[in-house]
């Protein structure tokens, strides 16, 4: 749990230096307290019957562009036969791993893809993935996730995995959210 504390306070430092320039009154600071909050509030989510808890912790306005944390939590997920998988248009994510265990796939290309809309994340594409890449993810691990780049899950293996998402908005498609 340290080592989870050093790389949560050196990911909140690197994110929230960013937003210093736009702040009149210094950077905004997420503390442990109330990400392990979020994060019990997901387990509880996933416990209540939902497969999916994205919550954001913040999304603020940076100057240009808006920058946002959130945590998401998966359950379980078997072995897809087909891979499947969303795209963002306009958000940039980056993944970090907290807990569990699975395997992404990114990348390659959509076959039919769908457009949808969701008040969370904007305009997405979903739909079957071809040629994307599978890598195994596990706690400590970073995947950057570039707009437009196609990502799902192939497998997850623990009975969930949790990871902190950093997206870049440039677009402000997203709501802006301070403080709860």
């Amino acid at each position: 749990m340290k080592t989870l504390s050093v790389t949560l306070s050196f990911l909140f430092c690197a994110v929230t230096a960013g937003t210093a320039m736009a702040q009149e009154e210094g950077s905004i600071i997420i503390n442990r307290k109330e990400v392990e909050a979020v994060f019990d509030q997901g387990l509880v989510n996933l416990a209540n019957g939902s497969t999916v808890s994205d919550i954001v912790v913040r999304h603020v306005d940076v100057g240009e562009e808006f920058m946002g944390v959130s945590v998401v939590q998966r359950s379980k997920t078997p072995v897809t036969p087909e891979e499947t998988g969303i795209a963002h248009t306009d958000l940039d994510e980056i993944y970090y791993i907290v807990s569990g265990e699975g395997t992404m796939v990114t990348g390659g290309e959509f076959v039919d893809p769908q457009v949808s809309h969701s008040d969370l994340l904007g305009e997405m594409w979903r739909g079957v993935v071809k040629g994307g890449v599978l890598q195994k993810v596990k706690p400590g691990d970073i995947a950057i996730i570039p707009k437009g780049m196609p990502h799902g899950w192939h497998e997850i293996v623990t009975d969930s995995i949790g990871y902190i998402i950093f997206r870049g908005d440039p677009n402000q498609v997203m709501d802006l959210k301070y403080e709860e």
